[in-house]
């Protein structure tokens, strides 16, 4: 049984590394959605969210350390694709979706109801921020393989969607506390 296992599995990949294959099942594709909310509500989101205010105060190695794990974990999709039935691909699949539920969730808290309690106080102001790790977990968990002949594991991308994460929730927090409080 597990000779056939391997087999199949071996087949799988030759499958997966075709050129038409990867390109549909590229990283970078779900990288898509969260973009398109985060850029498609920007501008209707309260002004502390705002270039001018957001960015106000932020010691600069913050923002070179946050921008610079941005720039990773938002490209490193782009080198990676996924397979069809991977060990915790599901479960990524089910983060990823939730996730994007939470972080459209969040923005159209704060922008429908930018004066509540929620979107006032810290957890609820920094939910943008704070919302990405289920998505991010989710492509981590998903993108297995790299189309690039390196070694690759996915808590690569874990570990840095976590730093990524620490710079930009310390960033937002930083904000609230400069602009809300």
């Amino acid at each position: 049984m597990n000779l056939e296992f391997a087999i199949e599995s071996k087949r799988m990949s030759k499958l997966d590394s075709l050129p038409a294959r990867m390109l549909l099942r590229n990283g970078a594709l779900l990288i898509i959605p969260p973009m398109v909310i985060t850029f498609g509500l920007w501008g209707v989101l309260p002004a502390a969210y705002g270039p001018d205010l957001f960015w106000k105060g932020i010691p600069e190695w913050l923002g070179l350390l946050e921008n610079a794990f941005r720039i990773l974990v938002f490209s490193l999709p782009g080198i990676l694709y996924f397979g069809r039935k991977e060990t915790g691909q599901s479960l990524g699949w089910y983060l990823y979706a939730g996730g994007l539920v939470v972080y459209l969730a969040s923005y159209l808290l704060q922008i429908i109801f930018s004066n509540s309690g929620w979107s006032q106080s810290l957890i609820g102001f920094t939910a943008p921020s704070w919302s990405t790790l289920f998505w991010f977990a989710g492509i981590g968990l998903v993108c297995v393989r790299s189309w690039l002949p390196i070694p690759w594991h996915r808590a690569i991308y874990l570990c840095g969607a976590f730093f990524f994460l620490i710079f930009h929730v310390g960033h937002t927090v930083l904000v609230y506390f400069n602009v809300i409080r």
